[in-house]
């Protein structure tokens, strides 16, 4: 996929088209829409519903490379992601689960964590840059965080590749080859303007657990 011309999406512009896209996923993949609609229609909107959600994964990982690049404080950034991946997993666990607790998974904030401290490392230390992408690849795994390595894999490509657009967008391709919808993600990446555009602060941050714990709120009252 060339370079696309028209550059009119913001990161905050991304963000609410990721954070739009996921709650449709989430409404599919909690349960929620087959409590919703009858069990036909439910099947056939829960699988539009997953193909529209995996725009959003690309695009987060994307944004997580430019608040890398464009932050002023790693550390504060660092210390975020952490105290929201905490925070996260329990209605994370209660959406997907059913439980208040599951070790078998952890929600992506943890994939995002992991990704901007392979950052840091590959940043301060280059000549050991894939050393670090497969130290960071291998914990994904093995904590076994939503998508697994894929996550720190992409940002790696995407922040190696950043200003090399052509081959970026062939990397991205093919690490999420798998799941060939998500691949749509790279039209409005590449319509990316590098501004930062109008958005809270830490809108995804509180918007991540909390949308969980209304998907889990709803899912209990329509039963």
């Amino acid at each position: 996929m060339k370079n696309i011309p028209i550059k009119y999406f913001s990161s905050a512009t991304l963000k609410y088209i990721a954070m739009v896209t996921m709650i449709i996923d989430h409404i599919g993949a909690s349960g929620l829409i087959f409590l919703m609609f009858s069990p036909l229609t439910a099947v056939r909107l829960y699988h539009i519903s997953r193909m529209i959600g995996r725009v959003s994964f690309p695009i987060f990982l994307f944004l997580i490379v430019e608040g890398f690049v464009h932050t002023k404080d790693i550390k504060k950034y660092i210390i975020r992601l952490t105290i929201f991946a905490v925070l996260s997993e329990v209605p994370f666990d209660l959406a997907f689960w059913g439980g208040v607790v599951n070790i078998q998974h952890q929600n992506v904030m943890w994939s995002l964590l992991i990704s901007v401290i392979m950052l840091y490392f590959m940043k301060k230390y280059r000549d050991f840059s894939v050393v670090f992408a497969g130290i960071a690849c291998a914990i994904a795994w093995g904590i076994k965080c939503d998508y697994e390595y894929y996550g720190p894999l992409a940002v790696a490509c995407m922040y190696l590749l950043r200003e090399r657009t052509l081959y970026k967008n062939i990397a991205t391709a093919l690490i999420f080859s798998f799941e060939p919808a998500a691949i749509f993600a790279l039209i409005p990446i590449n319509m990316y303007n590098g501004e930062k555009g109008r958005s809270l602060k830490y809108l995804f941050y509180f918007f991540y657990p909390v949308h969980l714990l209304i998907l889990v709120l709803l899912r209990n009252m329509l039963r």
